[in-house]
């Protein structure tokens, strides 16, 4: 059985890696990016930590 985002594409290999970073701007929004690719991008008014949603 394989995990949700087990792939043979090698877009997993970026896990655990410091990648991905995620800040909040002035409005209180959340901006997760990609750290290699500037155009990757998404912006929210929500989050959680993963952790949290075990």
């Amino acid at each position: 059985m394989t995990e949700k985002y087990d792939s043979a594409n090698g877009r997993d290999d970026d896990r655990g890696t410091d990648r991905y970073a995620a800040f909040k701007d002035g409005g209180g929004e959340v901006v997760v990016y990609d750290t290699k690719n500037n155009a990757a991008w998404v912006k929210s008014d929500a989050a959680v930590v993963v952790e949290e949603m075990v």
